[in-house]
Order: C-alpha cells, then sequence, then structure tokens
C-alpha cells in the first residue's frame, strides 16, 4: 500500500501532516481505480509548484511523476523567497 501525505512548515518546525485539503490519499497495488485518483492528486499539487519525494527506505530522492510502486510519497509546499 502507498501514501501521499504533506509537510507543514511553520518558521523552521516541519511536522508531517494530512494534505492541506484535509484528505488522507492512499492507493493498494494493483487497485487501478485508487492509483488513478493518487495520480490526480499528485499532478494537482506538482501543478500549483509543490515539491514530491519518493520517501524509500533506502533513500529519499525528488521524483516529478506518479510512481504507484512508491510506499511513501511526500509533499512540501512551495517555499517563498525573495
Amino acid at each position: 500500500m502507498g501514501e501521499i501525505v504533506a509537510v507543514k512548515i511553520l518558521t523552521s518546525l516541519w511536522e508531517e501532516q494530512t494534505l492541506p485539503d484535509n484528505i488522507r490519499v492512499t492507493w493498494r497495488r494493483g487497485n487501478q481505480k485508487e492509483i488513478d485518483q493518487a495520480k490526480e492528486v499528485f499532478a494537482s499539487y506538482l501543478a500549483d509548484g509543490w515539491l514530491a519525494f519518493a520517501d524509500e527506505p533506502t533513500a529519499r530522492q525528488q521524483i516529478f511523476e506518479f510512481n504507484s510502486r512508491c510506499e511513501r510519497i511526500i509533499l512540501m509546499p512551495p517555499l517563498g523567497g525573495g
């Protein structure tokens, strides 16, 4: 089973939270309906400028396309700067 979580940034404190829309996104391998829904959520957040990372046991790396084989995908909101 896979899931998508978001990182909420408060000043310098990072905590994992549910997605801002208060939804929980999970999918089971082989369940195409759940995978398609997760892929849609993933694409909408990336289109809004969020960053995505595959959180695998051996490493965490940035991803640009949804991969249903990931056990966990972490979404991070865009950080303003200036």
